[in-house]
């Protein structure tokens, strides 16, 4: 990324940060756009959609098949429901360690996916599956969409995700 880029993307997020909102036409002078920016530098961007709870969920597709996932910024791993393994055709490995969630402590197995954002494939090494069904269970009682997996940290972080919390966009960078 040249430092023009940079400079650019720094711009862009002050901006956003003093007054920027959804829906806002977001021009620079020479008429670039944080849309055209960010893909000019290798991202893609994703829709983000608030539920009942006020949590933050994208869509994916999973090996070909829509997926759910809840965008966890402080969640250390990506994961995947372990009661969908099948739907989405996922082969696991055990591993020796341990996850811990809402009053729930279990080892975690493995698995490889290809997830497709906007036609851009992302192969995933380290996607884990574990039983979410208490995240469920509280977006039920809230009237809140179901959810399939969860997008931690480990990912958002290896593809430079760019969260744009009032334009309601994701921007990543398929390949790093």
């Amino acid at each position: 990324m040249t430092q023009k880029s940079i400079l650019l993307i720094i711009m862009m997020a002050l901006w956003l940060g003093c007054g920027g909102s959804k829906g806002d036409a977001v021009e620079e002078t020479n008429g670039i756009t944080e849309d055209s920016m960010m893909l000019a530098n290798g991202y893609t961007a994703l829709d983000l959609h608030k539920i009942q709870t006020g949590h933050i969920t994208v869509w994916m597709n999973v090996n070909g098949k829509p997926c759910v996932f809840l965008v966890d910024t402080g969640g250390g791993a990506t994961l995947i429901d372990k009661n969908r393994r099948r739907k989405y055709g996922l082969e696991t490995t055990q591993t020796a360690n341990y996850a811990t969630g809402i009053g729930s402590v279990e080892s975690l197995v493995a698995t490889k996916a290809t997830f497709q954002v906007n036609g851009i494939d992302i192969d995933v090494d380290y996607l884990y599956l574990m039983d979410i069904a208490y995240i469920n269970k509280e977006f039920r009682k809230n009237h809140a969409s179901q959810v399939d997996g969860v997008l931690g940290t480990d990912f958002l972080e290896r593809h430079a995700a760019v969260i744009d919390y009032g334009r309601e966009k994701m921007y990543l960078r398929a390949h790093p």
